[in-house]
């Protein structure tokens, strides 16, 4: 049973580490994304904004992953028999990532085709 514990500890530590380490744009990128779609007339532009989405994608598709594997984790583990419902958390943050990470490539998508339509 200690392994057990061992191993949920170092999958958390895991995920948290994943989470302050993946590839989200930074603040700066964000405070920009308005003024670069408002500007964007060229295909290189809509090329570029594509780009920023398909990082975001990927970013929110690791979070997906990081809690899929922590739902697995505890479901494992005997804390979801003693402090709630940390699997049901897991899975609900899991699913909100997956949608985000559709969304981003539903942008990049539509960005590229912009740029492909104005080359």
């Amino acid at each position: 049973m200690e392994w057990l514990k061992k191993t949920v500890v170092i999958v958390a530590v895991l995920g948290m580490v994943a989470f302050v380490y993946l590839p989200f744009s930074s603040a700066d990128e964000w405070d920009d994304i308005q003024q670069k779609i408002r500007d964007a007339k060229t295909a290189a532009d809509h090329q570029a904004l594509a780009v920023f989405y398909e990082k975001e994608a990927q970013a929110a598709h690791k979070l997906h992953n990081t809690h899929v594997t922590m739902e697995a984790a505890y479901a494992a583990s005997r804390i979801r028999q003693e402090k709630g419902r940390p699997t049901e958390h897991c899975r609900v943050i899991a699913e909100k990532y997956r949608d985000m990470a559709k969304e981003y490539e539903t942008l990049a998508a539509m960005h590229k085709a912009t740029a492909a339509q104005l080359k």
